[in-house]
């Protein structure tokens, strides 16, 4: 085992920022917790500036800083046992960047990040090339988004779009799809893998699609559902909707 460095209490301060919104994004870094998670970083080529770990790890051609367990306690933000620790820059990716994919996810006002975590990993899952934030949603990169994708998070490209940008302006080829559960199905899920490109769109549980994205639509997915529920969680439904438009593909 490699000797072990005592970590100063300035250094982490500086690290325990990057559990915060406000310094991932001053900085352009965020902080991951687990070797699967640095693995991942690593395959998607995202550029990493430390790694800091309680145990001895493979090589990865990367320079690693070996801490006590005591000290990976501090840095680390969950109360379960942490043997590495990355910090990372920040990927972002534009709407230039999915233009050319296929099967898009769209999601608005979308708030919580256990939420948008899962519907990543269905996108993987199942079949989605991509997946869009639009208007005010959660902070992709927020650690709890992160650890709810399970592995999956590094594999789907994810853009952010400000609320009122014409959608249908910045991808004209692809077929935009409503999940309104106020306006009957013209679609059946497995019609809508017949689309070359395609823009699946589900709104937040609290206010659903917004009238002008439903208004955009050339069509509508309604999920059945039993006559005593009014709505399944989000991420259920879209991971629902997702399998059903691979079963055809």
């Amino acid at each position: 085992m490699h000797p072990l460095k005592e970590i100063s209490k300035n250094k982490i301060k500086e690290l325990k920022k990057l559990q915060q919104k406000k310094y991932r994004k001053e900085s352009n870094k965020f902080i991951v917790e687990g070797e699967k998670a640095l693995s991942e970083i690593i395959e998607a080529g995202i550029e990493i500036y430390e790694i800091y770990s309680t145990k001895e790890l493979k090589t990865y051609n990367k320079e690693v800083t070996y801490i006590s367990p005591e000290d990976m306690k501090k840095l680390a933000s969950t109360a379960s046992a942490c043997e590495v620790i990355t910090i990372a820059k920040i990927k972002e990716y534009k709407t230039d960047d999915l233009k050319d994919k296929k099967k898009l996810i769209l999601l608005e006002e979308m708030s919580d990040p256990g939420n948008l975590g899962t519907i990543i990993r269905s996108a993987a899952a199942f079949g989605a090339e991509g997946i869009i934030l639009y208007g005010e949603c959660v902070e992709l990169y927020s650690p709890k988004v992160i650890r709810s994708a399970s592995g999956n998070f590094f594999k789907i490209p994810v853009a952010e779009i400000k609320k009122g940008e014409d959608i249908s302006k910045i991808f004209p080829n692809h077929t935009l799809i409503s999940t309104c559960l106020h306006k009957e199905s013209n679609i059946t899920p497995e019609e809508s893998s017949k689309f070359n490109k395609s823009i699946l769109m589900f709104g937040s549980e609290a206010n659903g699609l917004s009238k002008d994205l439903v208004n955009k639509a050339k069509h509508n997915i309604k999920l059945k559902m039993g006559n005593d529920v009014e709505s399944i969680n989000l991420a259920v439904s879209v991971s629902i909707l997702l399998y059903e438009t691979a079963k055809k593909q």
